[in-house]
């Protein structure tokens, strides 16, 4: 009996399909991205737009943020990096143009609204923000000169329910991720609704970008998805919340 094989000739761009899927690292960071999100998040979606362009499959998974950037570092591991990210300097990875802004403001208490915020007056207050996020520069820089000692969250949830409860006098927060927890989260509603709002009196705009470990080939990659980037984002029907 004669066996015959065929060798099954794909285009160069069905394979680019097939192939492992790009795998990255974010959070549960409401509406940007998260696991239970519709999609799993707008700035998911805007990545996942983006490799489709590219002919490249992108896996998230979902970790605790500090664990998501320490695994995302570890060269041969699992992922080869992360997102949302804030401009940083951090020389262990490349980050692409911006996929959108975030602004960062405090959440203080309804009850005892602090007014207008300065660099004068923050130091008189208990201060929370969640462990490893960027903050406002000035309060990184207050924290980093031991001008500020605040408490430390593992998440911005955490911080919203302890202002409410009074146990901090505000916390850095993203407006839109306060509304979302006050919107979406059953203990949030249940225990902040009208306890806490949004102090837009010190504020700073940052941008969020998709943060890839420092090699070579992520060097390529980076600037292929930056090409793709703006083309999605110029797209007639894109999504125009970024920009």
């Amino acid at each position: 009996m004669k066996w015959l094989f065929f060798v099954l000739a794909l285009p160069p761009s069905v394979w680019a399909v097939v192939a492992e899927p790009l795998r990255l690292a974010s959070l549960d960071w409401p509406p940007y991205t998260g696991y239970q999100l519709e999609q799993q998040g707008e700035t998911t979606v805007l990545l996942r737009q983006v490799f489709a362009a590219m002919q490249q499959d992108l896996q998230t998974d979902f970790l605790p943020w500090s664990r998501a950037i320490r695994a995302s570092e570890k060269t041969g591991g699992l992922y080869a990096g992360y997102f949302p990210e804030y401009q940083t300097q951090n020389p262990k990875f490349i980050l692409s143009d911006s996929l959108g802004v975030s602004e960062l403001g405090f959440v203080e208490a309804t009850a005892k609204p602090l007014g207008q915020l300065s660099v004068a007056v923050l130091a008189k207050f208990q201060l929370g923000v969640v462990q490893d996020y960027v903050n406002l520069t000035v309060v990184d820089q207050m924290i980093g000169r031991g001008q500020l000692t605040p408490q430390v969250a593992l998440s911005d949830r955490q911080n919203v329910l302890k202002v409410a409860l009074g146990r901090l006098d505000l916390a850095v927060i993203d407006p839109r991720v306060l509304t979302y927890l006050l919107e979406h989260d059953a203990e949030v509603k249940r225990l902040a609704t009208d306890k806490v709002q949004f102090n837009s009196s010190l504020t700073e705009l940052k941008t969020l970008h998709l943060a890839l470990r420092r090699e070579p080939a992520h060097q390529l990659l980076i600037e292929k998805f930056n090409q793709h980037l703006q083309k999605v984002k110029s797209a007639p029907f894109g999504n125009h919340c970024y920009q």
